[in-house]
């Protein structure tokens, strides 16, 4: 009698780590300084994060601030132009005697592109 046990593993491993400096402004929604950026999924220009698979996705942000500022930041899942989107966190922080820093995380379903 023969066996044979056959074992595929197959994954793609997909991370980045960018950071923006003194980003206070109106509005921006990328990040241009890449610290890595494994699988080449994230677009420093755009800000876009495009999926190369289908799958669960886990998304983190932090946001720091000094005293005295008010912000609201959102991660959102959308189009590739982002004419369609949805809000998926809805952040505030205020902190008016001292420097700090607010965290924003959410699991995503995404397909492909």
């Amino acid at each position: 009698m023969k066996m044979h046990y056959q074992y595929y593993l197959t994954g793609q491993l997909i991370a980045f780590n960018t950071h923006k400096l003194n980003a206070f402004s109106k509005k921006f929604n990328a990040f241009p300084t890449v610290i890595f950026n494994k699988g080449n999924a994230y677009n420093p220009t755009t800000g876009h994060f495009t999926a190369p698979v289908d799958g669960i996705s886990y998304f983190t942000a932090q946001i720091c601030s000094n005293s005295g500022y008010i912000l609201f930041f959102y991660l959102e899942k959308g189009s590739e132009t982002m004419r369609v989107k949805v809000r998926l966190t809805a952040t505030h922080q205020f902190e008016y005697n001292f420097n700090s820093c607010t965290p924003a995380s959410c699991s995503v379903k995404l397909n492909i592109n």
